[in-house]
């Protein structure tokens, strides 16, 4: 625990001990448009105190004919009071979560966030959640055993404090075998998307759920007595979903469910509502779940736990999912992803090589992609042979699918035509030499550029138990390969910590 004893404040990128920081005046007058005068600026007034400093015009720009400069404006008047005081620790759980408290002599705050990184030129931002207690912060990302800086910035009346520089010890990794033994191979640092990759080990010894970083640094990790096959954060990432593989005929059978503080300090088992649950949960926007059961008749019940739930709640049935395929075969549902922009629910499933997408409020059948055992596909032209597990709804016509080709893993991504009912192949990624994957799977297109500064496009491609993590460009181009000795379960990248999912 370090308290802070000196309070300080940056002003105009000065620190000062124990005084307020005086807010600046307003603007001078901006230069002339094209061809016309420029106006005169003036400052806007600010609270009482010591005047702030003048604006000054800024001279037209050329046009047909020059503009004129505009005049000087009024420097507004106010200083605004702005000492911290912060407390900071890490988790006594996940020695990589750091703890910060603060106060601050600046009143009204209606907005803050702590900047935090390896350097003071931090990198990473944490908002702050003005609702907590002392605004208590967590500070997520960071390495084991690593000295962060951090420092708070918090906003009221139009005016912004920022805190001098602070800093925080992260903890090791813990000892023995608790966690998988990476081995990273990065080929092109500079190309990869960056952000964090949540995911854990499905069976083997570890059994943990972890989140590493764009150099493969464990970056977080939590064991909940059960495996980590089905690792998510909350919509809002303010939580830890965990769920285990419990596949459907295995003896014992057991689901195991939990729902973790991202400090790890609050785990909650939610197994009853979830009861017969297999492989992964989707968290949706709503602070809903949705998963899968199986159910008596050998196919799987698509199943919503419902928004602010509680290990008592009882989750409902959508449809099931021999009903909404129509298929003859047992059925074996493996992922279930969410569509926000028409508000429907698309699942996988393995025993009939299908997916299907249903209303999330009905269950009604939208259309059903590919199949076997009298499941008739809506659509027609590029499909796919054998098994599916993860996929990625990229838009509602584009689909990115992890397909257990039984010649060698595909990273098959698919466009729909509704209207036409066609299905086109626009990219598809076989790792060299080819690895074949009979369990669990999981692919991720990256649509914008990332933390890193790059990787618009890539993909990022979980080979399951094929022990391997791909990031690939557009090309096919391998960037960064992870392999960990064990299966990786299912898996989201996410571009920061805090907030809604990249997924």
């Amino acid at each position: 625990m370090r308290v802070a004893s000196i309070p300080l404040a940056l002003c105009g990128g000065l620190f000062l001990v124990g005084l307020g920081c005086k807010s600046s005046g307003g603007d001078g007058g901006t230069g002339g448009s094209v061809g016309s005068a420029g106006t005169s600026g003036s400052g806007s007034a600010g609270t009482s105190g010591s005047a702030g400093t003048s604006g000054s015009g800024t001279a037209g720009t050329n046009g047909g004919t020059a503009g004129r400069g505009g005049s000087t404006g009024t420097g507004g008047t106010g200083t605004a009071s702005c000492t911290f005081t912060p407390t900071s620790s890490v988790s006594t759980k996940i020695p990589t979560v750091g703890i910060v408290t603060w106060s601050t002599t600046l009143s009204g705050v209606t907005e803050a966030h702590i900047d935090f990184g390896l350097t003071t030129s931090y990198g990473m931002t944490a908002p702050v959640d003005l609702t907590q207690t002392s605004y208590r912060t967590l500070l997520l990302g960071m390495k084991p055993s690593m000295m962060y800086h951090y420092r708070i910035a918090a906003s009221a009346g139009g005016n912004t404090c920022t805190s001098s520089d602070y800093t925080v010890m992260t903890g090791a990794l813990p000892n023995g075998t608790a966690l998988p033994t990476l081995k990273v191979t990065t080929n092109n640092k500079a190309a990869l998307y960056g952000g964090f990759l949540v995911t854990g080990s499905y069976q083997g010894s570890t059994n943990q759920s972890f989140i590493l970083d764009v150099d493969g640094a464990f970056v977080w990790w939590y064991a909940d007595g059960s495996d980590g096959c089905g690792t998510r954060m909350s919509y809002d990432g303010k939580y830890m979903w965990i769920a285990n593989g419990n596949v459907p005929g295995t003896n014992p059978s057991t689901t195991h469910v939990h729902r973790v503080t991202m400090d790890g300090l609050t785990d909650t088992d939610f197994s009853t509502p979830f009861a017969n649950m297999s492989h992964q949960v989707t968290p949706l926007p709503d602070g809903s779940v949705a998963f899968y059961a199986n159910n008596s008749n050998g196919c799987d019940d698509i199943k919503l736990f419902p928004a602010n739930g509680t290990p008592t709640s009882t989750a409902t049935t959508l449809v099931n999912s021999k009903t909404a395929h129509g298929g003859n075969g047992m059925c074996h549902v493996n992922n279930i992803e969410y569509s926000a922009s028409d508000d429907t629910l698309v699942f996988s499933d393995l025993d009939n090589d299908c997916l299907t997408k249903v209303s999330r409020t009905t269950g009604a059948t939208v259309w059903v992609l590919n199949g076997i055992n009298n499941v008739k596909s809506t659509f027609t032209g590029d499909l796919w042979t054998g098994g599916e597990h993860g996929f990625h709804i990229i838009s509602p016509d584009d689909y990115l699918i992890f397909n257990n080709n039984p010649a060698g893993a595909i990273a098959l991504e698919l466009m729909l035509n509704p209207t036409a009912k066609t299905s086109t192949k626009l990219w598809s990624y076989t790792a060299n030499p080819v690895i074949k994957v009979s369990v669990l799977g999981d692919v991720q297109r990256m649509t914008a550029n990332g933390p890193n500064g790059a990787g618009s496009g890539n993909t990022i491609v979980d080979f399951g138990t094929g022990d391997a993590v791909h990031e690939v460009n557009a090309s096919g181009t391998v960037l960064q390969t992870i392999t960990s000795g064990y299966p990786f379960g299912f898996m989201e990248k996410r571009a920061t910590l805090y907030g809604p999912s990249t997924k």
